[in-house]
């Protein structure tokens, strides 16, 4: 593309009260279609499901500030005893 030595100053962007910009006509240097004639039809996928997602467990996070010598204590005990963090961490709070 040939410049022609004319420099455009381009116009500030102007918003309508809901935020949208109104004078908006080109993006990269495209033309942007009109809108009003563009025809569209909404998707037919996605959103939410029932049933979609990780069932409930019925346990509520907790955080613990420990100090680091506690927290690699209660690793390696979970780990030499086959079980979660959590899952040591409750059934040892639940014997006091």
């Amino acid at each position: 593309m040939k410049t022609t030595g004319r420099k455009t100053k381009a116009e500030p962007p102007a918003f309508d009260a809901e935020g949208y910009q109104t004078n908006l006509h080109r993006l990269n240097g495209t033309a942007l279609p009109d809108f009003a004639r563009v025809k569209t039809k909404p998707l037919a996928w996605g959103g939410a499901r029932k049933g979609a997602g990780r069932p409930a467990s019925g346990r509520q996070p907790v955080l613990l500030r420990l100090t680091p010598k506690t927290v690699r204590q209660l690793r390696a005990a979970a780990r030499k005893h086959g079980k979660t963090v959590s899952d040591l961490a409750e059934e040892r709070l639940a014997a006091i």
